[in-house]
């Protein structure tokens, strides 16, 4: 069974914040796809920018995946996968409006942080086969 996130963090509006906003969704790709090749969890991932109401500026991000199981060990397999993740994470987390202590440094904060923000719940999505990334991908 796949599950949904869409992690919603508005963020802070001064300007190395909306710099590192900017700079995340850049690099976002080159980051994550290492580790989501290796984990082969995760069916989809995209990070997306949402401009503020005026159109000037970037008002939070947003952080959607769809990956197979339940959301915490999702979360654990992430938190093992090595430092380029946390890397990530602590920098989504320092530009977040509302943040955990950094840098997160356990997987219990890191946990929290991600299901506070979730928008998602696993019967918000329509799945229309059951087959796991890993059978998808077998050769």
């Amino acid at each position: 069974m796949a599950t949904p996130l869409s992690l919603y963090i508005p963020i802070k509006q001064d300007a190395a914040s909306q710099a590192s906003a900017q700079h995340l969704y850049n690099d976002f790709m080159n980051i994550v796809t290492p580790i989501l090749t290796e984990i082969q969890i995760v069916h989809y991932a995209r990070l997306i920018l949402i401009p503020n109401s005026t159109g000037e500026g970037i008002n939070s991000i947003m952080l959607i995946t769809t990956f197979d199981g339940a959301m915490n060990p999702y979360l654990s397999t992430f938190w093992n996968s090595g430092p380029g993740f946390k890397g990530l994470l602590n920098a989504i987390a320092a530009i977040a409006v509302t943040h955990p202590p950094l840098p997160i440094v356990s997987l219990s904060v890191f946990e929290n942080f991600i299901n506070s923000n979730n928008l998602s719940q696993p019967t918000d999505l329509y799945q229309a086969y059951t087959y796991t990334v890993a059978q998808i991908t077998e050769d």
